[in-house]
């Protein structure tokens, strides 16, 4: 069974485009994958700025790749700081919820243009996928899985991620959003590798 790790934000349209992509390929073959939290910025970094031409153009590209998808997206007019969503991604893990709560902040986020930076938000979501509200706000507000994004972080730089989306299958990696076929080759490529071993 092949391994893989993608690196992805919840604000990143690539992210899930990506995620996407992933999923389907996994249901179609000996693949698993593993998502990583990895913020596109940390305090005290600027925000992204949604107005900025880089951030513009990166979205009408991300929101064509979506639409083959299956996917609309809403420009956001916001992009905020994800720690607190990526904490309850990682709590909803440990309550077997994970799945749910994944698709579930990316379509807060960049279908509905909710602020993932507001914990009042991110518990509606989490009492949405079915985690109990007190709970979730409790873990939130203690920051209880700040250490474990930080290890992720750290493992994932010292495999030479730099921002999202990267996917990570053995020691290569590949960064950005690419077309189904080159994502093929790559993983077919460790595939290969994995049998002559």
């Amino acid at each position: 069974m092949l391994q893989a790790r993608l690196y992805l934000d919840y604000v990143d349209p690539g992210s899930l485009v990506v995620d996407r992509r992933m999923e389907a390929l996994a249901r179609e073959g000996e693949l698993v994958v593993h998502r990583l939290p990895f913020e596109i910025r940390r305090p005290p970094q600027a925000l992204v700025d949604p107005t900025s031409a880089a951030w513009s153009s990166y979205w009408a590209q991300m929101a064509d790749e979506a639409r083959r998808e299956g996917l609309k997206l809403r420009p956001p007019d916001l992009i905020p700081w994800t720690r607190k969503a990526h904490e309850l991604a990682l709590q909803a893990m440990e309550r077997g919820r994970f799945d749910e709560v994944h698709r579930a902040l990316f379509q807060a986020f960049l279908s509905e243009g909710r602020d993932l930076g507001r914990v009042d938000v991110l518990v509606e979501v989490a009492q949405g996928c079915g985690l109990d509200a007190g709970e979730t706000k409790v873990a939130l507000d203690v920051d209880r899985h700040a250490a474990d994004l930080d290890r992720i972080r750290a493992e994932g730089e010292a495999s030479g991620v730099r921002g999202v989306p990267t996917l990570v299958v053995g020691g290569r990696l590949l960064e950005g959003v690419h077309p189904r076929r080159v994502v093929e080759a790559f993983l077919d490529k460790e595939a290969f590798l994995d049998k002559r071993d």
